[in-house]
């Protein structure tokens, strides 16, 4: 595979926002401009694999005979990982064949840029040996941040100039950098820019002769010529409704992104409000909250959660009969995502609050200061139960909630299978109060997040829920929580290496 002048443009935020990644042999990487870049392990700004011996092709055969040449890495958070997924500790939970204990070998790393304006304590991460790679004519300016380095990567103080937004290249300081002309070297005959190498060559991305603006954010660039990058946004319409029947009404007639405001104190349902399209629905008295009372069948929900549907429900009171749901995804043919978000709301005598049906899948799903109480079911996203690495929501966040009487599946977050590289899903449980709820789960854990690679439970007060554990977390993955009030509620356990059902 060859990866030749690309840009990898990141942003501050994100963890999960990475560049290449490398497994299996006689790839080159070079001329590629990689900025602001913060991913970590299998996200890092360059990943490279280790391997497993005697490897199947659809798994991690062993890096070896790369090139990586050329590029040019500015404030990426760790931008050099090495031996990433070794999991040599974890022989005593997996197979043999699972096993990523084969270093790279035969790697040539070489006229290469690191730069970072606050310094970097680990530019280069090394997860085993990296006896197998050659580093030649590479620098780094870490502004005197002390780091372990290797030798053919050389310190030194220069400086950069933004060509455009985003697009950092050398100004001086570099002029005598001897570059490393290796086997076929010749070949990298152009730059980043499009400038030829033959008669002016220097380390790093660019070849020093700078030129034209690339423009790379110029949108007009890209796609087809039917495909508008900025097609025109139309303004949201609000829909006044006083009655259940105008409600049922607007909902249905409503445009995307309109919004629908409550104005009477009751609206009763006896069949689902289909969400295909982005609504919202709210209450204009946020103080005494309109109530939703929902009479459909047993198993039917309230909202019925349709594909590209989203759904912002905000100050209302959504009661059941204590048969139905909530919010439900469609049992199948959930052919695109949805969303969810609920705020200020109370919502009481359900079965199920929310239930994700398999093959169902959510970008986000966000409870915020909301009330969910005298529930057989809390938020069940397990519906992907064939361990292949799949799950029902990308995001889950559970804000400033109080949840009571739940008796089980109080929040039901399931990822079957050994699937490390995966990178999802998310949960966040913050700043919540949940009394005498899972009494009923059969697991005897409270809040269920196995598999899922970001938990983050903090902040909680758990009184008075009769379960045997409160959390199972995975030691060995991005699961944390802090600063939780605990009585009477079972244990928050942290387990390093969770046994996980083999996809391959």
């Amino acid at each position: 595979c060859i990866i030749d002048g690309n840009y990898f443009i990141g942003d501050e935020g994100s963890p999960h926002v990475g560049g290449v990644r490398l497994i299996g042999t006689g790839h080159w990487v070079t001329n590629n401009y990689f900025y602001n870049l913060h991913g970590k392990i299998f996200r890092g700004p360059l990943a490279v694999m280790n391997g497993i011996r005697r490897s199947a092709i659809n798994r991690y055969i062993q890096v070896t005979d790369v090139v990586v040449a050329h590029n040019t890495w500015v404030n990426c958070s760790s931008p050099w990982q090495f031996g990433v997924g070794s999991n040599v500790d974890q022989k005593d939970i997996l197979p043999a064949s699972e096993i990523r204990s084969e270093t790279p070998i035969r790697t040539l790393v070489a006229n290469n840029i690191l730069y970072n304006d606050n310094g970097d304590e680990m530019p280069i991460m090394r997860y085993d040996s990296i006896s197998g790679i050659d580093f030649k004519s590479n620098v780094i300016n870490n502004h005197g941040v002390d780091f372990q380095g290797v030798e053919g990567l050389e310190i030194m103080d220069f400086t950069l100039e933004e060509l455009e937004e985003n697009i950092w290249v050398p100004s001086i300081g570099l002029a005598d950098v001897e570059v490393h002309h290796g086997f076929e070297f010749d070949q990298i005959d152009m730059d980043l820019l499009g400038n030829s190498r033959a008669d002016n060559n220097a380390i790093g991305a660019t070849n020093g002769i700078h030129g034209q603006k690339p423009n790379i954010m110029d949108l007009s660039q890209y796609g087809p010529d039917w495909f508008d990058p900025e097609p025109p946004k139309a303004e949201p319409k609000t829909h006044t409704v006083n009655t259940s029947e105008e409600l049922v009404e607007a909902v249905n007639d409503a445009s995307k992104g309109d919004i629908i405001e409550l104005v009477s104190d009751q609206y009763d349902l006896s069949a689902s409000l289909i969400i295909d399209k982005k609504l919202s629905i709210q209450a204009t008295d946020t103080v005494n909250k309109p109530t939703l009372s929902y009479s459909g069948t047993a198993g039917s929900p309230a909202f019925e959660m349709h594909p590209k549907g989203e759904l912002f429900l905000k100050s209302v009171k959504l009661q059941g009969s204590g048969e139905n749901f909530a919010f439900a995804s469609l049992k199948e043919n959930m052919s695109s995502l949805y969303n969810l978000v609920v705020k200020d709301s109370e919502i009481s005598n359900f079965d199920y609050v929310l239930k994700a049906y398999k093959f169902s899948f959510s970008e986000y799903i966000k409870f915020k200061s909301t009330v969910i109480k005298n529930c057989s079911n809390g938020l069940e996203l397990s519906g992907e139960d064939d361990d292949r690495g799949e799950y029902n929501a990308e995001n889950i966040y559970i804000v400033d909630c109080r949840f009571e009487g739940i008796n089980k599946n109080v929040i039901d977050y399931y990822r079957g299978g050994y699937d490390e590289s995966t990178v999802g899903g998310n949960l966040v449980v913050k700043g919540c109060t949940f009394t005498n709820s899972g009494g009923r789960e059969e697991n005897g854990i409270l809040i269920n997040t196995y598999g899922i690679i970001n938990v983050d439970i903090s902040d909680n007060i758990f009184r008075n829920n009769p379960v045997k554990l409160l959390a199972r977390l995975w030691g060995a993955k991005n699961n944390s929580h802090s600063a939780n009030t605990i009585e009477n509620s079972g244990e928050l356990i942290v387990e390093q290496n969770l046994p996980l059902k083999l996809m391959y």
